[in-house]
């Protein structure tokens, strides 16, 4: 095998510069497998690894979190599997999957969906494993009401999947949309921050009085005032992210409630840990419940112009996701 591409950045800077290099096939532990990537989504915190903002990264690093592709080396059960996968450790601490070949733990091996194209299964495990986390521990109960912020997002897409497959109701609040694009199983009702004067009012009415029994909050401090105030007794607010580290609330209101507020950060969890919950995800996808999201022709990149895709995530230009595909032509 000729030696391998791969998206490398050698230090911590404020920019998105990172070079095309050649390096040596990886070499595999004993543990180990090697898959040919065919395709990897570009993530924010691909882009936020590229900037140094992580503090477990370890240079020279290639990016990278989500893949699909080919095992081509290792146990010979394993070897021309179709497998999907991600991780917290993988372009971080160690190297991540914009790249030709990765090199991955055996135990983390998962076939993807059949009915997913290496497009589809390579870009939705980031967005995916933090939205199932934060409901894993929320609950969701059926009946209960949902509001999303940011539905249209890719982590808000995946919230409104796995809370209406759960039987709730979800209130998507939006910036500037009067209606939810992407798939759902339930009844998905849209504010649109625009047209919305005073939020917290309008959740209120939306929900009767009721408030919202699970907030998903993946913008953070923005709206966690809001969401701290609209929770129904018993509510949870679920933050994944947030532009202000330092925010206030009401303790009396927090405990009264008997609210819980549930933190969620995927990167803790490794490419091993991370295949257990596309694992327990499979089944949905099969079946159609979970759809992933959709991959346009126009969002595909070869590695040459990967730098096109993370201008187009660091711009927030588009909500299309954004894919490296390896095998394209340049």
């Amino acid at each position: 095998m000729h030696a391998v591409r791969a998206l490398e950045k050698s230090t911590s800077s404020d920019d998105l510069k990172f070079d095309l290099s050649e390096h040596p096939i990886p070499s595999l532990a004993e543990d180990e497998c090697l898959v040919q990537v065919h395709a990897s989504g570009v993530n924010p915190s691909d882009v936020k690894a590229m900037l140094g903002t992580f503090p477990h990264l370890v240079w020279p690093r290639t990016i990278g979190r989500d893949f699909a592709g080919v095992v081509v080396e290792g146990p010979s059960e394993l070897v021309g599997k179709e497998v999907w996968g991600t991780g917290g450790d993988l372009g971080l601490s160690r190297d991540g999957a914009h790249a030709e070949y990765l090199a991955i733990s055996v135990a983390s091996v998962q076939e993807k969906p059949a009915n997913l194209t290496m497009a589809e299964a390579g870009s939705l495990g980031c967005a995916w494993t933090c939205a199932w986390l934060g409901f894993e521990d929320a609950r969701v109960s059926p009946g209960e009401t949902v509001v999303v912020f940011g539905a249209n997002g890719k982590v808000g897409e995946a919230s409104v999947q796995i809370a209406t497959a759960a039987g709730a109701n979800v209130l998507a609040v939006e910036r500037s949309k009067d209606q939810y694009n992407g798939h759902s199983t339930g009844p998905v009702e849209v504010l649109n921050l625009q047209k919305t004067d005073d939020l917290k009012s309008a959740i209120l009415e939306k929900t009767e009085g009721h408030g919202a029994d699970v907030i998903m909050n993946s913008a953070g401090s923005p709206y966690f005032d809001i969401a701290c105030n609209t929770l129904a007794k018993e509510g949870r607010q679920i933050i994944i992210s947030t532009f202000i580290e330092d925010c206030t609330f009401n303790l009396r209101t927090f405990y009264r409630g008997n609210h819980r507020l549930i933190g969620v950060s995927n990167a803790d969890y490794d490419h091993t840990a991370s295949a257990a919950m596309l694992e327990k995800m499979k089944p949905m996808f099969e079946t159609g419940t979970y759809k992933p999201y959709q991959i346009r022709e126009s969002a595909l990149f070869p590695l040459e112009k990967a730098g096109e895709a993370y201008e187009n995530v660091i711009q927030d230009r588009t909500r299309d996701r954004m894919v490296i595909a390896p095998a394209l032509p340049q």
